[in-house]
């Protein structure tokens, strides 16, 4: 039987709005979430501002939430029913090429049946059915004593720690961060959890005092400097550099400033996203003889997903340091927008 469903939807670039809607029963594996709370994303913006490769309007918008699974599909437990849960919004098929090679995240089964194995929508609304596949893979019951919104950082926090461990920190080196938006913050908080000596460089004075209440241990403007490489070599290692560069702007300008930044024999994880038809220049010669290693970060694997669920309810990363306001469903429109003029870091939406 069908559900009245209010929920936000996305018909172009910045024309969003909340409709009357109906949700079908969930099919053979899927769930049915009640959502609680939702929480905006820099993706979310994104997708707001410019429309997503993906998906053709209109289409759902939000995909950082968490709520109580109402019905359940065939196959599967119904003592799910009642539960407070949180999922990823995408699973790996763990049969594929990528997926046998513990890379889940880079799964073929996305690019031959996207709907069933990412959901980049859905999550700005009353109720949501989940994918059978993200329900096998990437579904956690949340302890009763772990708020809504603590559940709902999984997806980001999953996502920050793949970016981190790309780094391959080791205890005791030195991790420069460009960007502290809430994935630079969410990775200065998971460096610091590693023994990590944290560099922030960001220009909002803003967010660089919450990173510098999030653990790290310098904060620098880089407008603020002639030459920002040699004042942050000059922190480092007796000059040499940081030991890994982590980028959180998706510019391809601070993408070569990161593998500017790194000393010889570092590793630069390039985490924040371009857009199309970017391109950034590499000096070979520094690539080839300081063997620089440069890396992309996307999405997460399960194994990080189920870290992140870990990490929350410890209360290790706590979603009250990122959540800087709260609206309502109808009020989704002023949230993404909120969020987009950087007026604070997420926001909670409460349906």
């Amino acid at each position: 039987m069908k559900k009245k469903n209010r929920m936000a939807v996305i018909y172009g670039p910045m024309d969003m709005k909340i409709i009357d809607s109906e949700i079908d029963d969930p099919k053979p594996g899927q769930v049915q979430i009640e959502i609680k709370a939702a929480l905006t994303c820099g993706t979310d913006v994104k997708i707001y501002k410019r429309g997503y490769p993906f998906l053709t309007p209109p289409f759902p918008t939000g995909h950082e939430y968490a709520g109580i699974v109402t019905a359940v599909g065939g196959g599967v437990d119904p003592e799910l029913i009642g539960k407070k849960v949180v999922t990823s919004n995408g699973a790996g098929c763990q049969y594929c090429f990528y997926c046998k090679r513990d890379k889940d995240n880079l799964c073929e089964g996305m690019e031959e049946d996207y709907d069933e194995f990412v959901q980049m929508g859905g999550g700005f609304a009353q109720y949501i059915n989940v994918s059978a596949a993200i329900v096998k893979a990437n579904l956690m019951v949340i302890p009763d004593e772990v708020p809504f919104e603590q559940a709902a950082m999984v997806e980001p926090v999953s996502v920050a720690l793949h970016g981190v461990n790309k780094a391959e920190l080791r205890v005791g080196d030195t991790l420069c961060i460009i960007g502290a938006g809430p994935m630079g913050l969410l990775k200065t908080q998971i460096a610091k959890m590693r023994g990590a000596r944290v560099i922030m460089l960001e220009k909002d004075p803003g967010r660089l005092a919450k990173a510098m209440e999030l653990g790290a241990d310098v904060g620098l403007d880089p407008g603020k400097y002639d030459d920002i490489v040699s004042v942050v070599r000059g922190l480092c290692n007796d000059g040499r550099g940081p030991d890994a560069v982590i980028e959180a702007v998706g510019q391809p300008a601070t993408w070569e400033l990161a593998i500017a930044l790194v000393r010889k024999g570092g590793i630069v994880v390039e985490y924040g996203g371009c857009a199309k038809g970017t391109t950034i220049t590499v000096d070979t010669v520094r690539l080839h003889y300081d063997e620089i290693t440069i890396k992309g970060s996307y999405s997460a694997t399960a194994y990080e997903t189920e870290t992140a669920g870990t990490l929350l309810s410890r209360g290790l990363i706590r979603a009250e340091d990122y959540i800087s306001g709260v609206y309502s469903l109808e009020q989704t429109r002023e949230a993404l927008e909120a969020h987009m003029n950087g007026e604070g870091v997420k926001f909670l939406i409460r349906p």
